[in-house]
């Protein structure tokens, strides 16, 4: 029964570009349209003065790695490169700026954004942390002045050459577990679509058993030396093992295609079957439960997407509300599987780590199981 379903599923077109060809497209896309490893982000910096505060900010924004600087004469073309997209951000430091400040008054260096930019909060974060410094710097030197009744000079450079002298931390990068190679900037979306393909795949894959209850292939199946229990058996078995062989063939084709390090293989291959196993068994109860195979794939695609949006398929379930971790490991399998996805491949994550997860899994398959082969025996034990 497992052969001659996967042999019907071998001649629907339809079904293979969903299962060998959508997936990839897909990958690739979102792969690099929201990439894990965004690079460098491009900054434009209109420098009215390069001494004082505004050489301090110039430094800081210059030796940071993550920045690729470009300097500017005009802020307007600043502005109209980030509408256009030529850089992410730009930083106006105005004329006289150390000046303005040491007088007493106030100065403003203005930091244009674009606000859907994932690079904004990181920048505002770097230019508040320069400009709170040299605030500090300033306040200090005022405070001696008025104290001491030193000149201004001498107590702005006593202040300064103290914050020269403070110990500074040092910044190591530690990779934590793993091998140290960079991670792929297709890891996360290989990782989400495989969960997701896995699952919608299954469920609208119960339009087929559908087909096989409403145009009597299963009463044939029965008339000949086959029990309800093989005929439920064999139905269940190819739906397994369809869901495997798309876990696997994404994870292969994304490995060689783009370069995706799945870490430990024992991690990857017990998450991909024990969720195998809960997609089939997902794809055996809706099909159980559908009267027709348009009602499978109406109500099975739809879930399957419901599911995989609060999961965590389509953002990382770390930037979610507390609330909504909550509810999402309550109620998806998909949760537990991407978490664990997400452990191994971008922390290089171990058996035992991921222990938890594979458990709930397995709760979830058999839980699913269990439903699904009820319905559906009691669905052909009727016919």
């Amino acid at each position: 029964m497992a052969s001659v379903d996967l042999r019907r599923l071998a001649r629907d077109r339809v079904a293979l570009f969903f299962m060998v060809v959508l997936p990839f497209v897909l990958i690739l896309a979102l792969g690099v349209a929201f990439p894990a490893d965004a690079g460098v982000v491009r900054v434009g910096v209109v420098a009215g003065e390069r001494t004082g505060i505004g050489a301090q900010l110039l430094e800081a924004v210059g030796g940071a790695d993550t920045l690729d600087v470009t300097f500017y004469d005009d802020a307007q073309q600043v502005v109209r490169d980030i509408q256009l997209g030529e850089i992410e951000a730009g930083i106006i430091i105005p004329p006289g700026l150390t000046e303005t400040v040491e007088s007493g008054g106030t100065g403003e260096v203005r930091l244009e954004l674009d606000p859907a930019n994932q690079a904004s909060a990181m920048l505002r974060n770097m230019l508040d942390s320069v400009v709170e410094n040299q605030a500090l710097v300033i306040t200090a030197a005022r405070f001696a002045e008025d104290r001491t009744g030193v000149e201004q000079q001498e107590a702005l450079a006593a202040a300064q050459e103290q914050v020269r002298q403070l110990t500074r931390g040092q910044v190591e990068d530690v990779t934590v577990g793993g091998s140290g190679n960079p991670v792929s900037g297709f890891a996360f979306t290989a990782l989400s679509q495989l969960i997701l393909f896995m699952f919608i795949n299954s469920l609208a894959g119960g339009s087929s058993l559908v087909e096989m209850r409403t145009f009597g292939v299963a009463d044939r199946a029965l008339t000949a030396p086959v029990s309800v229990a093989g005929l439920t058996l064999g139905v269940t078995a190819s739906r397994f093992l369809i869901a495997l062989g798309q876990g696997v063939l994404i994870a292969g084709v994304s490995t060689v295609a783009f370069g995706v390090d799945w870490g430990d293989p024992i991690v990857l291959g017990a998450v991909i079957v024990l969720f195998a196993l809960v997609s089939a068994g997902a794809g055996v109860l809706m099909g159980s439960l559908a009267r027709t195979p348009d009602q499978a794939v109406a109500f099975g695609i739809p879930l399957a997407l419901g599911m995989a949006a609060l999961g965590g398929c389509f953002f990382p379930l770390s930037v979610a509300p507390a609330a909504m971790q909550v509810v999402a490991r309550v109620l998806t399998p998909q949760a537990w599987a991407t978490s664990a996805l997400t452990s191994v491949v971008f922390d290089g994550a171990s058996l035992a780590d991921v222990a938890i997860n594979l458990l709930v899994l397995a709760g979830f398959a058999a839980l699913v199981l269990s439903l699904a082969v009820v319905a559906l025996q009691r669905r052909l034990q009727r016919r």
